[in-house]
């Protein structure tokens, strides 16, 4: 429970204790000496919580492509068995939203687009990715959500870039757990 949760609650309790006693707790009320004590009654069920989704497959820059292929792997099948795409290869939007209902919680996402689903300072450490990238020499850019790079990465600098979005991205993410 969070620290504004928890002072909402106490006041809230505290709130309720107050409206529920008496002003005067050592007078009676007239029907043998209990004091009135208030009550609230409520037709509507209490909400309930629903569990949060499946956390989706994390793509880690330091996985093996054997190791992403089979998360995609899984994605995949499980994208065909739900109609997308047909199996003549094509499909329609309709049809990858309704497959996506279903799967989405298996699709894999990379460290940066699960920091930029959960992690409220994304900006700031979305700065520090492409600084550590530029500070390895490689030429890149862009807004927070995007990343641009001059030319091809080859395969020695995709490294580069993957250890940079560690660096920049898994303090957050191990935090916010």
């Amino acid at each position: 429970m969070t620290r504004l949760a928890a002072v909402t609650a106490v006041a809230g309790l505290a709130l309720l204790l107050t409206a529920c006693s008496s002003p005067d707790s050592g007078t009676s009320s007239g029907d043998g000496g209990s004091a009135d004590v208030a009550t609230l009654t409520t037709d509507t069920p209490a909400a309930t919580s629903s569990p949060a989704p499946p956390e989706r497959p994390l793509e880690r820059a330091d996985a093996s492509q054997e190791d992403i292929a089979r998360m995609y792997a899984v994605f995949d099948e499980c994208m065909e068995q739900n109609g997308f795409p047909q199996p003549d290869g094509t499909g329609t939007l309709d049809q990858q939203a309704a497959a996506l209902k279903v799967c989405g919680h298996l699709q894999p996402e990379t460290l940066s687009k699960r920091a930029e689903r959960t992690d409220p300072h994304f900006a700031d450490h979305h700065r520090d990715w492409i600084t550590c990238i530029r500070a390895k020499g490689i030429d890149a850019w862009g807004e927070p959500g995007e990343l641009f790079v001059e030319e091809m990465l080859s395969e020695a600098d995709a490294k580069l870039v993957g250890e940079c979005e560690m660096k920049a991205f898994t303090t957050t993410l191990t935090e916010s757990s």
